[in-house]
């Protein structure tokens, strides 16, 4: 057999296999992309034939032995996992084969350049798509940067808004705000609107409630004592201190902005860790005990929901956050005045059960013609009263007839908003 010259010294001038196999396979990927060249035309710029070959047909035999030479590099790759000197030695003649053959076709149409100058145009296309691909994506890169600082700024100037005490956009301070609701008068209205909140809010309940069959002069006699039982249960529960803060951590613009929420359970989920969040939490779990929420639901699960610091999200928690909001708004308002005037000058009274009706501290929820009966006294207190400085609503009372002839009412000075 013949010796072979080694292959070192007979490639010495040529480009590698994987560099001779990836610049070939760049060339097939733009000829997708571009026109394919007119033979027609070819024939015209370079002659009909390369060395006395057609070129068409020279061009068909190239990229053959392309494909061939990708085939030989790729099974002297596999012969090497796992490794095999025979096969890695038989890849090795086939590859050499092949780029002979290759070599042969250069040859054969060098002197006309025709092949090589269309790889050159091509190959010059590639690194020009190339260059250009290369700046989209570095200014993609940029873009992006910029867009990520933009992010970062606009989460740095939220944080500062919402540290630094909010003006609105009238330009007036968010601190004015509760200074203005340190008034008797807007005092008096906040507590009044609580009041008419907690009636609504028991009337729904009350309805939910099932119905018993307690013995009573009359039906609806027992129906009016039950329902003004369970609202004055729930004014005592809502109004009374003890749930909301009363300290200088109280925020303004938050305050503002929990009062402008149409939605209470929006609030309280856009502010879920606000004095607002605890006062809700805290008077559900003592409003609506178990017996009546199982009474009216059959379970628990709102009551277990609230526990674990949340706030379902039904119509019935709804109905009840409208409720806690308006009081704990009064609450609010009367610790800013405690803080304003430097001392308390609010005070919650009850009127006594069995004292007699006085219109300037009573309201009947039966009527005037009622409460002026002979022998009518106070069955029990269904809205306390409150006094804010010589300025006073009265409290709403429920009647029945007295035994005795008691008279008093108690001022619950004790029971000043701390």
């Amino acid at each position: 057999m013949e010796a072979r010259t080694p292959r070192s010294a007979s490639r010495s001038t040529t480009c590698s296999v994987p560099g001779l196999v990836l610049g070939f396979s760049k060339l097939c990927k733009i000829t997708k992309v571009c026109a394919a060249p007119d033979f027609a035309d070819t024939k015209t710029e370079f002659g009909d034939y390369c060395g006395g070959y057609d070129q068409s047909l020279v061009l068909t035999r190239l990229f053959e032995e392309i494909r061939s030479l990708k085939s030989a590099y790729i099974k002297l790759q596999k012969a090497h996992i796992p490794y095999n000197p025979p096969k890695i030695a038989f890849a090795d003649e086939i590859i050499t084969s092949e780029l002979d053959s290759v070599s042969a076709l250069q040859s054969l149409c060098s002197w006309n350049g025709s092949v090589g100058s269309l790889i050159n145009d091509r190959w010059s296309l590639v690194q020009e798509l190339e260059a250009e691909t290369r700046k989209k994506d570095s200014d993609i890169l940029l873009l992006r940067r910029e867009l990520d600082g933009l992010k970062s700024e606009n989460s740095r100037l939220n944080k500062q808004i919402k540290s630094k005490p909010s003006v609105n956009k009238r330009g007036k301070d968010y601190s004015t705000v509760l200074k203005q609701l340190t008034t008797p008068s807007a005092i008096l209205e906040l507590f009044k609107v609580a009041s008419t909140s907690v009636h609504e809010f028991a009337e729904l309940f009350f309805s939910l409630m099932p119905s018993s069959d307690h013995c009573s002069n009359s039906a609806e006699e027992q129906s009016s004592f039950k329902r003004y039982s369970l609202e004055a249960y729930l004014s005592r529960t809502m109004l009374a201190h003890g749930g909301a803060e009363d300290d200088d951590e109280v925020d303004a613009a938050r305050f503002d902005r929990i009062m402008r929420c149409c939605d209470p359970l929006d609030a309280l989920m856009e502010h879920s860790n606000s004095s607002f969040a605890r006062f809700c939490r805290s008077k559900y779990l003592a409003a609506v005990s178990p017996e009546m929420e199982s009474a009216m639901f059959r379970n628990l699960d709102a009551r277990a929901f609230v526990s674990r610091g949340g706030h379902p999200r039904t119509w019935f928690y709804r109905a009840f956050a409208t409720t806690a909001r308006s009081a704990w708004a009064m609450q609010v308002a009367v610790a800013a005045r405690r803080r304003c005037s430097g001392h308390g000058n609010v005070r919650v009274f009850y009127a006594r059960r069995g004292s007699t009706y006085r219109e300037e501290y009573m309201e009947s929820v039966v009527g005037a013609a009622s409460a002026s009966a002979a022998g009518i006294g106070v069955a029990f207190t269904v809205t306390p009263g409150m006094k804010v400085g010589e300025t006073m609503v009265p409290c709403r009372v429920f009647l029945h007839y007295r035994r005795d002839q008691q008279d008093a009412i108690t001022d619950l000075s004790d029971l000043k908003f701390r």
